[in-house]
């Protein structure tokens, strides 16, 4: 296993932490998913600062990646309950991750779910139309890890709750 894969044990770890902390934040729902996600484009992020292309073009990159994120912080947790699919913001120091205040909350009935393979890893989008909100997001790590995994499963309908 390299370096970048994940362990079942550390997705075992994981799962527990997010879903025990999640539980606190969904005023008593059921928590049946949660996974660590962040905006997409760190490449280009990272290139343009390598690059020294300037403040600006920088910017002009974070602003876009948080567009495409719907406005989302730069890294949360998705979780999902029967009735709601909530994002918080996700605050990491070292290996532990804390789930922080609530960025957005969506009724899963109106949801649209996509997915699409982007420089290997898996991009999370979800569509409300009755919000008219659309955010495209991609797991934590720099390859796609059996937690995230799950949530998206479990928001397409594909795994079990």
């Amino acid at each position: 296993m390299s370096r970048l894969e994940m362990s079942e044990e550390t997705a075992s770890e994981l799962r527990q932490q997010l879903r025990e902390q999640a539980a606190a934040h969904v005023n008593g729902a059921e928590v049946i998913s949660a996974g660590a996600f962040r905006r997409g484009g760190a490449a280009a992020t990272t290139v343009a600062s390598k690059a020294q292309l300037g403040g600006l073009v920088y910017a002009g990159i974070k602003l876009f990646n948080k567009k495409k994120a719907g406005g989302l912080p730069e890294r949360v947790v998705l979780v999902a309950t029967p009735q709601k699919l909530y994002a918080f913001k996700l605050g990491i120091r070292g290996s532990d991750y804390k789930i922080k205040e609530q960025a957005a909350v969506w009724d899963r009935a109106g949801l649209k779910i996509s997915t699409d393979v982007r420089s290997g890893m898996t991009a999370l989008t979800i569509e409300s139309p009755a919000d008219g909100d659309t955010a495209t997001l991609v797991g934590i790590g720099v390859r796609d890890d059996p937690v995230s995994q799950e949530l998206i499963g479990v928001l397409q309908g594909t795994a079990a709750a």
